[in-house]
């Protein structure tokens, strides 16, 4: 049950899909995981989907840039070169909030954010971790990086996530619903004490971010129109009936994530990330 695409929420889905499209060169979905109703584009993003869901009215809702906040931080693309594909968007008019620059783990990255302010990372390479709990995925992506050509463009790579309580958010998502642990990344600069752990995710990864320092609320609500990051959808190749998505949901509920009243089939986390089934539902504005 991994990763099966990220939502993001647009004030101008034609505007979106411009930049996504014709920025990054992502393609329309032609086998999507859900539906595809009137303000809703997918989008084929190589390992997972990314689900374009246009709110008019929307705002950030609270979301802010600093990561010791918790809930979805970013999503992340692999490239066959940070600094030259980041030259690329920077001749687009792209502005950057971070790099690029090579960091902790011997990769180069860089972060920018999409029309509405949802935040992109873009990153080469495979990482040295500081600690390797997977030898044989470790090995999975180093061999995936020498394949990739140079002039790649994105491939989605990974969500992450803050939390409050690594243990919790462990016993969550490798204990109960499977994940593999692949290895953690300290950044021994941060004054804050940031960790970051790497966990498989169906295809994609999950990076969950840990610090020292305190964290504060995830500040989603169902109740109010969101652009930016929305939604971790989450699914599995064995349920391919209409049914599916109410069997994850179950499954979920079972792993200790919490329904949100009103809304069939979507749960959050413990840190209040929203997660929706396979098989697509009404999503909270």
């Amino acid at each position: 049950m991994g990763i099966t695409y990220a939502e993001l929420g647009c004030r101008n889905l034609s505007a979106s899909l411009d930049f996504y499209r014709g920025m990054l060169g992502l393609l329309p979905a032609q086998d999507p995981p859900g539906p595809t109703p009137p303000g809703v584009a997918w989008l084929d993003a190589g390992p997972a989907a990314l689900r374009l869901v246009e709110r008019p009215d929307g705002d950030l809702a609270g979301w802010d840039a600093d990561d010791l906040q918790r809930g979805i931080r970013h999503v992340g693309f692999k490239v066959g070169n940070v600094p030259a594909y980041a030259q690329r968007l920077a001749d687009a008019g792209i502005e950057f909030t971070l790099g690029p620059l090579k960091v902790t783990g011997d990769v180069w990255i860089a972060f920018f954010p999409d029309p509405d302010g949802a935040n992109l990372e873009i990153i080469d390479s495979a990482l040295t971790y500081t600690t390797v709990a997977s030898p044989d995925l470790a090995d999975q992506e180093r061999l995936a990086a020498a394949r990739r050509a140079p002039d790649a463009g994105p491939s989605f790579d990974h969500v992450a996530i803050t939390v409050a309580d690594l243990d919790r958010a462990l016993a969550f998502y490798r204990d109960r619903l499977g994940y593999r642990l692949i290895g953690t990344l300290v950044q021994p600069t941060d004054p804050r004490g940031l960790r970051i752990h790497y966990l498989r995710a169906g295809a994609a990864v999950l990076e969950i971010f840990t610090f020292t320092a305190p964290t504060t609320p995830n500040p989603w609500t169902p109740d109010t129109p969101r652009v930016g990051l929305r939604t971790i959808g989450l699914g599995a190749e064995a349920y391919d009936t209409e049914n599916g998505a109410r069997e994850i949901a179950v499954r979920l509920r079972d792993a200790g994530a919490t329904p949100v009243p009103g809304y069939d089939d979507l749960l959050t986390d413990p840190d209040g990330v929203l997660l929706c089934p396979w098989w697509d539902r009404p999503v909270a504005s």
